[in-house]
């Protein structure tokens, strides 16, 4: 079991039996560009998987922060939103990485996150000078974005 699984098994086992003879367990890892993501799933007290496991509401899994490891359950809803967020930045990443490779130009950025000429030319910086990893550009270009428009 690895440092995350460990991080997310204590967590589901802190709410100990949820259900009459019932706890949670965790399963379907999915990863974000800044989180995990682990399904709740029901698992028998003895340890067993039931076959059909009860139907309950709530949460339907949970995310660790991968900086952080912050843990935040989510609904169905968020967990939506969430992968439309990292559908989005992974197509953000791609023109960026477009643009670092001189095949693209900046101006579906401008127009996307309403930059001015100040904030698209400290992207453009940042993007020229930094080593291309994903989680890092995206990091970066948030934080220009935000310090940015605190100044404008």
């Amino acid at each position: 079991m690895n440092e995350i699984e460990k991080i997310a098994d204590n967590y589901v086992n802190s709410f100990g039996e949820v259900l009459p003879s019932f706890k949670y367990g965790f399963a379907n890892l999915k990863e974000f560009t800044s989180k995990y993501y682990f399904d709740f799933v029901f698992i028998q007290t003895n340890g067993e998987i039931p076959e059909e496991p009860p139907v309950a509401g709530g949460y339907c899994g949970f995310t660790i922060n991968k900086k952080t490891f912050e843990i935040e359950n989510l609904s169905f809803g968020e967990l939506g939103i969430l992968t439309i967020k990292e559908r989005e930045l992974n197509e953000v990443y791609e023109k960026i990485k477009k643009i670092k490779d001189n095949n693209s130009s900046l101006h579906w950025l401008k127009s996307k996150y309403e930059l001015n000429s100040k904030q698209l030319l400290e992207v453009k910086k940042t993007i020229d000078s930094t080593e291309f990893k994903k989680e890092t550009v995206l990091e970066q270009i948030n934080q220009i974005i935000k310090a940015t428009s605190k100044n404008t």
